[in-house]
């Protein structure tokens, strides 16, 4: 009973820790749903010019190099986790603390860095493609909101 207990712990950890695996879109690292792709929603959403596209090309490729080191770092960091998890032997929380500060500190780098790339490319936006692109941003939190409405159990 006592390991069933544990393994179960150590699944739903590691399933904590598995979002922040990002894979690298075209635009920026892949959040699970919600405001983590804000930035692709408004570019798919704001309908850029030949010259938008261009310059977004250019914000985007500025960051990448920085985006990418830490998308590694934090790769290495989760896999560091896993490998101590499951290391045969006795094992507290308080051994956990380092990674976990550091996935938590790495999470941090890569939102502000993707923060930064929005900004930049937020400036590229006419005021209209900026209205068009926040509809839509305000209807995806409409449908999600519908769909874990839809998915909840019923309660009698």
């Amino acid at each position: 009973m006592h390991r069933h207990i544990v393994l179960v712990g150590l699944v739903a950890l590691l399933a904590w820790a598995a979002p922040a695996r990002a894979q690298e879109s075209h635009f920026m690292p892949r959040r699970p749903a919600g405001d983590g792709m804000l930035l692709p929603l408004m570019l798919r959403s704001a309908e850029l010019t030949p010259d938008q596209q261009a310059k977004v090309r250019e914000v985007i490729a500025a960051h990448r190099a920085t985006t990418r080191a830490i998308v590694q770092q934090l790769h290495q960091a989760q896999a560091d986790l896993a490998d101590k998890l499951f290391a045969p032997g006795a094992l507290q929380e308080a051994d956990l603390a380092a990674q976990l500060q550091q996935i938590g500190q790495l999470r941090a780098q890569l939102l502000q860095a993707s923060a930064r790339v929005a900004l930049e490319v937020r400036t590229l936006l006419t005021p209209e493609q900026l209205a068009k692109a926040a509809q839509v941003k305000d209807r995806m939190r409409t449908l999600e909101s519908e769909m874990r409405q839809l998915l909840q159990p019923a309660r009698p």
